[in-house]
């Protein structure tokens, strides 16, 4: 096999993610962007993407249901998490809200840079 010139190239700009991303979802996107603009005025998150309508199922009161929601993926530094998902399980309108943080194990190095510094 030869080699793939391009990688080292790759090695460069991608590095050990220094990032946390976040999912929750919303029933209006009107929820959503609200609650995630705050985040984003006060600093806790760099960006923010919403996704969807999106129809969701799921068990509630012992009944399937299924609705339509706004997920949104959010992007912070490890140290913002634990006051990321305070805000949003006390701003968000859900009873029980989804907030997961999902691992980033590698990240583009100039993203990173950006997201920590659009927080300061």
């Amino acid at each position: 096999m030869g080699s793939n010139p391009a990688a080292p190239t790759i090695l460069k700009v991608m590095m050990m993610s220094q990032l946390s991303l976040l999912y929750t979802t919303f029933s209006t996107e009107e929820d959503a962007l609200h609650i995630s603009q705050k985040l984003l005025e006060t600093h806790l998150v760099a960006c923010m993407n919403l996704l969807g309508p999106m129809r969701s199922f799921y068990f509630w009161e012992g009944r399937l249901k299924e609705s339509r929601e706004v997920a949104v993926l959010l992007k912070t530094i490890p140290e913002k998490v634990p006051e990321v998902m305070s805000q949003l399980q006390k701003l968000h309108p859900y009873d029980i809200p989804v907030i997961l943080e999902i691992p980033i194990s590698r990240a583009n190095e100039i993203f990173q840079t950006w997201a920590k510094e659009s927080m300061r």
